[in-house]
């Protein structure tokens, strides 16, 4: 597979996630919630000057619940 082959395959993949994505955002109420709230997060962490340490932990507890939302609309 040509370097141009994998560049096309990577960017299709993409697409589709972002597509995936896009559907749990279009389709479901709570995701939408999820959305402010983690934009909320990020200003107020932004806004208190957080540490490295506490951004870490905290976009890990936003990953994890971005997670189970994907699952429960997969499922």
């Amino acid at each position: 597979m040509s370097s141009t082959q994998r560049s096309r395959s990577r960017l299709q993949s993409f697409r589709h996630a972002f597509s995936g994505l896009w559907y749990v955002l279009r389709t479901q109420r709570n995701a939408w919630i999820h959305a402010t709230i983690t934009i909320a997060i990020i200003i107020l962490g932004s806004w208190l000057g957080l540490e490295r340490q506490d951004w870490a932990i905290i976009m890990l507890a936003i990953c994890f619940v971005w997670l189970a939302e994907i699952i429960n609309t997969a499922l």
